[in-house]
């Protein structure tokens, strides 16, 4: 039996995402979006008898239904309801208070005896109220040695509404070493599961000031360097590197950071910049960068591998990766057997750079297209790039990335990768000229594999160079690795002719 196409129920949310003017509205969308992908792989992949499928594909209606009115609350509701129905697991007022709270620190880094505060509220209501008020605690342990918690605030006959008032707490840090810690906050109901809310924080003394002093020096040199668009350009990358802990504290960006190493980091390019010095002159290897986006003024961050024997007087390929939903910039660099793609552009002596691509489940739509054509300009203002060796390449969401942009820009790739995507296969008579490798597991219960088949019947009837690997078994991502080697074989074999060249943009 045909499994369904993972993007028949998220159609709406990406327009929503895509269209949407008030970032909360853009989050909770996304959230959706991300969270159906899971509904609809776990739906293709648990046996369920006919009674709960039918259970299940009545919530997945609701959340269809709640998505298209913008209802993402409520949508949320339903999917995860459902998830914990194919898990076997009871839906009781206790989980879904569970599922629907938020906890969020006004900080991510702090020194000892800094006052903290937090906000606890509710993204859905509950149809059936948890009876009775809650008790609990919010403690802080070592993220390594959870035994070893403290107790920083005793909470009693707490009301289990966070939707029309949301708890807000406050507590005094102990003294505490340097180092990573999570902060619970545990309440219990009357009846039911415990609910357990989680949040980390870094103890680092003294890196609040550094981060502010080294602020206050990067806007001293953008105005000292005002006419140096090399230098301000590379201040981009410092600001960024600076905002990341806030970014964290708002939950734009994902947690698991190095906040001291962030720190250092721009330190280190602002301590370069100041002597008038670019450093993308000097860097090779693994490195993040970013730059301010046109679109909204806001720094967006790509991440660059850059071979050691890169030579500036030399025209160099280029590979450009999307990531998957939920990814980011660093998803291809860290993932994927730590890297094998930077292993193979060493071998090879190729760049490669991976955009963010505004939001973890933008599918490269709109202001997210956007990023992708800006950090292909900004690599190639900064880099030697071979404008006959551009390639494009992504998995999952970024397969589906690879088939929207190339089509849009017929002339500025030599070739394509898409890995457990899908696209339009009528925009294929735009890039007749670009080959194509296309990878795609048979067993893919994310993202069916006729979503691949489809585009690769059509690049055939249009005589399109194409390879298509599809791999017995395989499911959404253990394809991925063993694929890397043959795309950029594929990109080795595949470049464009000068002429092609000349005619294509620069964007």
């Amino acid at each position: 039996m045909r499994r369904p196409n993972f993007l028949q129920f998220i159609t709406a949310s990406i327009l929503f995402l895509s269209l949407a003017l008030i970032p909360a509205l853009a989050q909770d969308a996304a959230q959706v979006l991300r969270l159906s992908v899971g509904f609809n792989t776990l739906k293709n992949s648990v046996p369920m008898s006919d009674e709960k499928k039918q259970q299940v594909a009545e919530l997945e209606a609701k959340a269809r239904t709640a998505n298209s009115e913008k209802r993402f609350g409520d949508a949320i509701r339903n999917l995860n309801q459902g998830i914990a129905l194919m898990r076997g697991q009871q839906w009781t007022p206790a989980r879904a208070l569970g599922v629907a709270m938020q906890m969020k620190s006004d900080r991510v880094i702090a020194d000892p005896g800094d006052s903290l505060k937090l906000k606890v509220t509710q993204i859905f209501a509950l149809e059936e109220p948890l009876q009775g008020k809650l008790n609990g605690k919010l403690t802080i342990a070592p993220a390594k040695n959870k035994d070893a918690a403290k107790e920083l605030k005793t909470l009693s006959e707490i009301a289990s509404d966070f939707l029309t008032t949301p708890l807000e707490l406050e507590a005094k840090l102990p003294e505490l070493e340097d180092g990573e810690y999570l902060l619970s906050l545990n309440l219990k109901p009357v009846e039911g599961e415990a609910i357990t809310k989680t949040s980390v924080l870094h103890i680092a003394r003294g890196l609040t000031a550094r981060q502010k002093a080294l602020r206050i020096r990067a806007a001293k040199a953008a105005t000292e360097f005002s006419s140096k668009p090399e230098l301000l350009n590379a201040l981009a990358a410092v600001n960024y590197q600076l905002s990341i802990p806030d970014l964290v504290s708002a939950g734009q960006i994902s947690g698991a950071r190095d906040f001291k190493k962030e720190i250092a980091m721009a330190e280190s390019y602002l301590n370069q910049i100041t002597k008038g010095e670019n450093p993308l002159r000097t860097m090779k290897g693994d490195f993040r960068w970013a730059y301010k986006s046109a679109v909204d003024n806001e720094l967006q961050p790509y991440r660059v591998f850059v071979p050691s024997k890169y030579d500036a007087t030399k025209p160099t390929p280029m590979v450009v990766a999307l990531h998957g939903m939920g990814g980011d910039e660093n998803s291809y660099f860290m993932s994927y057997d730590n890297g094998v793609v930077k292993r193979e552009a060493e071998a090879r002596s190729y760049i490669v750079v991976c955009p963010k691509g505004r939001g973890s489940a933008s599918m490269y739509m709109g202001d997210a297209e956007k990023d992708v054509l800006d950090v292909i300009a900004a690599m190639r203002r900064d880099y030697n790039v071979d404008a006959n060796r551009i390639y494009l390449t992504g998995h999952s969401m970024g397969g589906y990335g690879t088939w929207s942009i190339a089509p849009k820009y017929p002339e500025l790739f030599a070739a394509i990768a898409p890995i457990s995507g899908g696209g339009n296969p009528q925009a294929l008579s735009k890039i007749k000229h670009v080959p194509e490798i296309v990878i795609h597991g048979d067993n893919d219960p994310t993202v069916n594999v006729e979503n691949s088949r489809k585009m690769v019947k059509a690049a055939q009837e249009l005589g399109i160079k194409i390879k298509y690997v599809e791999v017995p078994g395989g499911n959404h991502t253990n394809i991925a690795v063993p694929a890397m080697k043959g795309i950029f074989d594929w990109f080795d074999e595949n470049q464009k002719a000068p002429k092609a060249a000349s005619a294509g943009t620069s964007n």
